[in-house]
């Protein structure tokens, strides 16, 4: 009889510390990956997006980012693009039929990637201050990029051992959020992604 849900429960509370229930999204010898989210969670989440392409792609951000950067003077560029980037998802929420709770995590993951964007450009540059990404900033932003693109990525947490396998906890919407990531580097410093072609006729 394989007791491996109960006893993983208890290692999870008991071991790892982790209170809440885990779901088991793949179980193998060497790895055992688990997630808070419910099954069905990124392909939601994926959909949600997609009923806002212009969060990814387009100017809207942009043109919002500018607008929110006048009204704030003295914010930072992470802070002016995290609220333009809401005030878009939220402006278009009932013409795309998109729900409250729809809205949140969408929400919750732009937070998320302002949070990781705020620590890579550390210098807290503002809109019109002349600022160009240092070399230090570009080496941060692609060494995230990097962990976010490998198989354990930056949104991948290691709990420990469970009878041999190790135990992460994945988070499912890890690729909007490098979407996301790329979209608001390209927003607050005008500079393509370190090691891509700059843009022809993008700004500079």
């Amino acid at each position: 009889m394989d007791d491996f849900d109960e006893a993983f429960a208890a290692w999870l509370r008991d071991e790892a510390g982790i209170a809440e229930p885990r779901r088991v999204v793949r179980r193998g010898a060497a790895r055992i990956v688990v997630s808070k989210f419910e099954e069905g969670f990124a392909a939601r989440l994926q959909d949600s997006v997609s009923r806002v392409p212009e969060l990814l792609q387009g100017r809207a951000i942009e043109d919002a980012y500018s607008e929110q950067a006048a009204l704030e003077q003295g914010a930072t560029r992470v802070t002016a693009w995290q609220a333009a980037a809401l005030g878009v998802v939220r402006s278009l929420a009932s013409e795309r039929e998109l729900s409250v709770e729809e809205v949140a995590e969408i929400a919750a993951g732009v937070d998320s990637v302002a949070a990781l964007l705020d620590s890579i450009l550390w210098t807290g540059p503002t809109p019109g201050d002349g600022y160009q990404a240092g070399a230090s900033e570009q080496g941060a932003m692609g060494d995230a990029l990097a962990r976010m693109d490998a198989d354990t990525g930056k949104f991948t947490r290691y709990y420990g051992t469970f009878r041999g396998a190790r135990v992460e906890n994945y988070c499912p919407g890890s690729q909007v959020a490098r979407a996301l990531l790329a979209q608001a580097w390209r927003c607050c410093t005008g500079q393509p992604l370190p090691g891509a072609p700059p843009p022809i006729g993008g700004r500079g």
